[in-house]
């Protein structure tokens, strides 16, 4: 696939003769970090315009995939920010000291791993701007508390698990990211958002249905598993990155579809619900879930339930499609360890933004 298509399939024009063959073609080239940056995908969130596309300073390519970039920058041209990629993982966060400094562990990683002069000359540099009073914000990495749970669902080995052979109903707990994305319709041109994504699961399903989609999560730990996962798939119509949910480095009505399973209770949905709005194209679908859990340490809208997320989503532009206006519940499960799990029904939403542009 030529550079003039690939275009056209990202900026979302009807390109008939390329329905059937569109997801096939991305595959085959392979499109990551290098590639996307041809197609000015990520913007520099130090800008509220998001106006100023980054460009690639690389300092270390895979051996073996010339389009991956292992190590460098993403600069935006303007202010000269700077955001590192590590271990082929951009950190597109406006405040990366903040952020490593409630990582400190991760930090050390980044650190000890780097490959390149400039790379530990940057981390050095960054190392004097850590706060370590910073409370901890790692329970998602990987020495975290909830990380051995989510990679439980990623390894998918579910046969031997005692709890689970105990149950009557035989449930595979990774099967909710399936039930989740099964009646999203197969759109070969468009582009997909996974907010909170993860390892990865729920972007792989979406990925079945999508030209190409961005995966966004927090946690670098989850990242480097989603990316891991990806490879051993050989699946390539697909990107991870780090960054802020609530502030993303992509431009308004870029996507066909956002996706956010696990976002409503850690994120103020006041703030989030308008950034989602402005991202999707006209008439595109935000699908979510009801908030289930009220365990975790930090948790938003904590009055909120399904009638009340249905009647927000409906005040900031959304209409709830006919078939998620009822209360749903789909079995999931997580593992806190040997003898603790977490049992929950979500509850699916389907939300269309409403917009006065035409279909």
């Amino acid at each position: 696939m030529n550079a003039t298509v690939l275009k056209r399939v990202f900026h979302g024009d009807t390109l008939r003769r390329f329905r059937q063959t569109s997801i096939i073609q991305c595959k085959k080239i392979g499109l990551l970090k290098t590639s996307l940056l041809d197609f000015n995908f990520f913007y520099c969130v130090n800008h509220i315009e998001k106006k100023y596309p980054l460009y690639l300073e690389s300092y270390v390519n895979d051996p073996t995939d010339q389009n991956e970039c292992v190590e460098g920058f993403l600069i935006c041209p303007e202010c000269k920010k700077r955001f590192p990629i590590i271990d082929g993982i951009a950190i597109i966060i406006n405040d990366i000291a903040n952020y490593a400094s409630k990582r400190v562990s991760t930090f050390d990683k980044w650190f000890s791993d780097s490959k390149s002069e400039g790379m530990k000359t940057f981390l050095k540099n960054l190392l004097l701007d850590l706060d370590k009073n910073n409370p901890k914000e790692d329970r998602y990495e990987e020495d975290g508390l909830y990380f051995q749970s989510y990679k439980w669902l990623h390894n998918e080995n579910f046969e031997s698990d005692k709890f689970l052979l105990l149950m009557r109903w035989k449930i595979k707990p990774s099967d909710v990211y399936r039930k989740l994305t099964s009646n999203i319709p197969f759109n070969p041109e468009g582009i997909a958002l996974d907010l909170g994504c993860a390892l990865g699961l729920s972007t792989i399903e979406l990925a079945k249905k999508f030209s190409f989609v961005f995966g966004i999560d927090s946690s670098f730990s989850f990242i480097q598993e989603a990316k891991k996962k990806i490879k051993e798939l050989g699946v390539t119509n697909m990107e991870f990155i780090v960054s802020d949910i609530l502030d993303l480095p992509f431009r308004n009505q870029k996507f066909d579809l956002i996706f956010g399973l696990n976002i409503v209770e850690f994120l103020p949905v006041d703030e989030l619900l308008p950034k989602i709005h402005h991202l999707l194209k006209p008439h595109s679908l935000f699908i979510t879930t009801t908030p289930y859990d009220y365990n975790r340490e930090i948790v938003y809208n904590k009055n909120m339930n399904d009638q009340i997320l249905r009647s927000t989503l409906e005040k900031k532009g959304f209409e709830v499609t006919l078939r998620t206006k009822k209360e749903s519940f789909i079995p999931w499960i997580l593992k806190v360890n040997e003898r603790t799990y977490l049992f929950y029904f979500l509850d699916l939403i389907e939300a269309k933004k409403i917009s006065k542009h035409k279909y």
